[in-house]
């Protein structure tokens, strides 16, 4: 079936340059990476931004690519999401969080890993 997994993306600084989304086993504080032939299944996930403007949850690392979320937030909004249908990244690929500028930022995942 897979393992759970949480993951997060916590910035004080200029996230919109990007930043990967590091994937933690569930329930734990080890890392854990996707390998080649891994799929990671996002089924949940919150973000948060302290500044005003635009905000992506990539999964394919760049913002012209492929996103999962896509938002115009303002300051201090947070958003959360359930995705009724678990969002399949392609094999291999992690996620990426673009934040609005020079901000506090964070994004936070759940969801689950299944080897191919």
């Amino acid at each position: 079936m897979g393992f759970g997994i949480h993951g997060e993306s916590i910035t004080d600084g200029d996230s919109s340059g990007g930043i990967a989304v590091t994937l933690y086993t569930q329930g734990s504080v080890v890392e854990r990476s996707i390998g080649d032939n891994a799929v990671l299944y996002v089924t949940d996930f919150t973000i948060a931004s302290e500044t005003a403007g635009d905000t992506w949850l990539c999964a394919d690392g760049k913002v012209a690519g492929e996103y999962i979320f896509h938002a115009a937030l303002d300051a201090l909004d947070v958003v959360s999401v359930h995705l009724s249908k678990p969002y399949a990244c392609a094999k291999g690929t992690g996620l990426t969080f673009y934040g609005a500028a020079s901000n506090i930022s964070s994004c936070i995942i759940e969801g689950f890993i299944r080897e191919a």
